[in-house]
This record gives C-alpha cells, structure tokens and sequence, in this order.
C-alpha cells in the first residue's frame, strides 16, 4: 500500500467509530470505500483486506456498544422487578406490608412512572388509591427538577455534531444546525464542561464557532445559524435556572407628543431551555425597578399589568420596560457615559411533567377516564365510521371522530382567559407498526376555567378501527416559576442607541 492511499483511507475507519452504530453507518461504509479504492485505482485485493480491517474495527465497537445497552437492560430490569415486586405487596392484607411497599416505590423515583400500572387498572381499592399517591409525588418531583437549569458534563475533542448530540442526550435539549451551518458539523472542538449549566454551555459553543442560536417557531429546538454570533452583541446576560435574559438594547427616546421629555427603553429577549414548555408570562411594571446613576426612574405606566399567552413558539420571549426620564436628568445623559440598572421578578407558567394517555380498542369508548397526576382525560364519543359516497369500498375509506375533555385541578391565569396551548398538546392515532396519524381537524366545543372540551378528526384512515389506538400527551403539572432580574450598572452612552 502506498502512502499516499494510506493517507486517503485512513480516516474511513476512524470516522465510523465516531458516527456510531445509526441504521446507515454499513451503508456509509461501503459507499465510501469503494469510492477512495476507486479514486485511488486500488486492486480487488487490497480493497477487500481495508474492507477487513474496517470491519474489524466497527465490530470491536458492535461489541462494546451491545455491552452498554445490555447494562442500560439489566438495570431497567431490575429496576422493573422491584417495582412489580412492591406492587404486588399493596394488595397485601397487612397495612405494615402496604405501608412499606408504597414507600419504597416512592424511593425507587420517577424512573419507575413508565412502569407503574394506570391506576384505573388496578381492581384492589387500596392499591388502586395508593398508586395514585405514589403518581403524584413521583410527577411532582420531575415536575420541580424540569423546573431547575440543565446542565452539562463533557470533556474531550468531538465534532460539533457529536457534541449537540451528546448535549441532547444529557439535557433533553435539542439543538440543531441550520441548513446554511450543516458544513460546519464536522469541525472538531475541544471542551471542559464541569456540571455546567445549558446556556453557558451554548454561549460558549457559539462565541467559539461564530454562530448564533434562535428558537424554531414550530418545534421545541433550537437552531444555530451562519454569520456573526449575534448574541455577543447583547449589554448583559444572566442565568436564572433553566432562563437565559438578556439585556438586548436600552434607547433613548421623545415622548411622542412633547418636545422637552424622554423615555428610557430597555429592551430584552428570555430564552427558555427547549425541552420546557411555557404557556403564560406576567409581571407588573411596578414591580421592575430601573435607576439611572443611582436615581430611581418611574416607570411610564406605573399602573401596568403584563400578561402574554405564549405558543409553542414560545421559548424566545421578547419584553419591553419604560421608564419616564426625569427633569433633572434629561440633558445630563447626552454626552459621556452612564450607567443603568435594572432588577425585579416576573412569573413564567411552565407546563411539565408530559405523560402518554393511551386508550385502546377496549377502551376506546364514551365515558371511559383515565388520570395522569394533575390531569384528567375524558372520552365524550369515539366513532369511526365508512365513508358512504355511493362507490365501492376502497382503501383509506374510514373516517374518525373522537371527542374529549381534557381536565386540570389547578386553574389560574394559564385557563381563564389564555386556553389555546391546551389545543396544542400532541394528539395522534396509533397503528399496529407504530405509525402515528395525525389527525385532520378539531372543534373546540366547550371552555372553562382549567378545562377544555375538543373534537378532533381523521379522515382517510386505511385500517379497522380495532387496530387502532389514541393517544393524548399531555403535561400532569403546571408550575410558577420565578424569573428575577438583577442587572446592575449597565454602561449605556449618550442618546445613541445600544444594542441591535
């Protein structure tokens, strides 16, 4: 073998062992070796031994790989073996064997919820309630954890992709390229993250690839985009749990109307981690206390109540603050610099908890409830009827109509006036192989405080109706979550305005 082809073939195998073991790493091992022997004019010999010594190399990763999953196996088997173990004991006749069974199922932790039987299966009363106890503690417990920042321990060289792959695993955040950065996935870095929270990891990514980062208006992920890392240009930047705020721009500007008075306004952007779901943001101006050189500044409607109906778009929220300049000080600010502060608390509700509310063929009937922690869903009527045109039957002949009301305890503002994100929760039928149907349309047929009643349907279904499930994901608890901003001296200059 030459050199020169050494150096052609030799990051194949390298590369392979990177990628892992995805569903078209064989593919992309043939394709590839074949066209660098074929570039490089290689005989069928020498192919077939790189084709050996490649093979060699991805199975001492099959190997390894199949390792780590049997371990992930035999832990969730005997996680699931003590948890069916405790089970059994809540229908002990004994209250001490009771007692202790659904104690040690609440210390076995939310790990256990996709195993734990639905409560409405169970026929003992006592075991039934006590199901519904454990439940609800094991969801408050995710619910308070989702509620705290990510963060995120690596260390190493990888690639960017490798990287926000590794990122996704370990925060259930998803971050993507776009499509003008794709080129930019195989570049390698080198990184040090210590139990380091989601954003400062993502701020430091992006500072390092010249790459900034906006929320996708449809999907819960993030996307890193081509050109400048626009976020550098940002006054300030804080981290409050799983919240990024930042100081995007602060101007000032003439009160319309007047020739002699100036507002002061700040503007700035909070980023919620994707792997959240925030519904409803509210503050009072009265509440957000701004000074300028250390005098106070009086906000311009010191009155004013926020209150903002976020949709699923909703993990890029922009906000505004003004505040009245006064007398005094409306000249002083125009050469030179001066500094600004800015503190106070708004509440974000956040949805958490989601779980898969499943109704099957034996199910799948009026009347028929089930409950997930803080959430009830309902069945009003399922019908799934052939369409009657007056042709034959043909295939993809059936139509669906299934009606729910979906149910919360906890009311407030997320229901008394701001409902539509209960209509964006992920509704599908679901066919023997998994195949999800999304569904045509709906109706929202009733509303009130923390419930709502909806009609959904398909149309053009190919299969029976008893192949079919329904299935509604829906978050069990909806939390409050405090945002405090404390900026303090911000260097703001003169009349111009700061920020983009």
């Amino acid at each position: 073998m030459t050199i020169g082809t050494q150096k052609t073939l030799a990051p194949v195998a390298s590369k392979t062992l990177k990628r892992g073991l995805d569903q078209q790493s064989f593919l992309w091992i043939g394709i590839e070796i074949e066209w660098k022997c074929r570039l490089a004019e290689f005989s069928f010999v020498r192919s077939m031994q790189i084709l050996t010594i490649v093979a060699s190399q991805l199975a001492f990763h099959v190997v390894g790989t199949l390792a780590v999953l049997g371990q992930d196996a035999q832990l969730n088997s005997k996680l699931r073996s003590a948890m069916d173990e405790s089970v059994r004991e809540l229908v002990s006749p004994t209250l001490l064997n009771r007692t202790r069974a659904e104690r040690q199922l609440q210390e076995l932790g939310p790990e256990i919820l996709p195993f734990l039987p639905p409560p409405e299966r169970m026929a003992n009363a006592a075991a039934r309630e006590a199901v519904k106890r454990i439940r609800k503690k094991l969801e408050q417990q995710v619910a308070k954890t989702s509620a705290l920042p990510s963060r995120i321990t690596l260390r190493g060289e990888m690639s960017v992709t490798d990287l926000l792959s590794q990122i996704e695993r370990q925060t259930q955040n998803r971050v993507d390229l776009s499509d003008g950065a794709t080129e930019r996935g195989g570049e390698v870095l080198k990184i040090e993250f210590q139990h380091r929270p989601f954003w400062e990891c993502l701020d430091h990514i992006c500072d390092r690839l010249q790459l900034s980062f906006e929320a996708d208006l449809q999907k819960p992920l993030l996307r890193l985009t081509a050109g400048r890392f626009k976020q550098s240009s940002d006054l300030s930047v804080q981290y409050v749990g799983p919240f990024r705020i930042a100081l995007h721009s602060v101007a000032f500007r003439s009160v319309i109307g007047t020739t002699d008075r100036q507002l002061l306004r700040v503007s700035a952007k909070i980023f919620v981690e994707p792997r959240l779901r925030p519904l409803f943001l509210q503050y009072s101006a009265a509440d957000m206390k701004a000074s300028l050189e250390a005098d106070p500044l009086i906000a311009w409607n010191t009155e004013a109540k926020y209150e903002h109906s976020l949709s699923d778009a909703g993990r890029e929220i922009p906000v505004q603050f003004d505040y009245l300049l006064p007398t005094t000080r409306e000249k002083s600010h125009e050469n030179g610099v001066v500094k600004f502060s800015l503190a106070g608390r708004m509440t974000l509700q956040l949805a958490a908890a989601t779980e898969r509310i499943v109704f099957d063929t034996r199910s799948l009937t009026a009347g028929v409830s089930r409950r997930r922690g803080g959430v009830s869903v309902r069945l009003r009527h399922a019908k799934f009827e052939l369409q009657t045109d007056g042709v034959p039957k043909a295939a993809e002949s059936m139509t669906a109509t299934i009606g729910v009301v979906v149910g919360y305890d906890q009311g407030g503002p997320a229901f008394e006036s701001h409902r539509t994100w209960m209509l964006h929760n992920v509704v599908f039928l679901e066919n023997e192989l998994g195949e999800r149907i999304w569904f045509t349309d709906y109706d929202t047929t009733q509303q009130s405080d923390g419930a709502v009643a909806v009609d959904y349907r398909w149309s053009k279904l190919s299969r029976p109706a008893s192949q079919y499930k329904f299935i509604y994901e829906a978050p069990t608890l909806i939390l409050d979550a405090a945002i405090d901003l404390n900026f303090s001296e911000i260097r703001i200059e003169g009349q111009r305005h700061l920020g983009d």
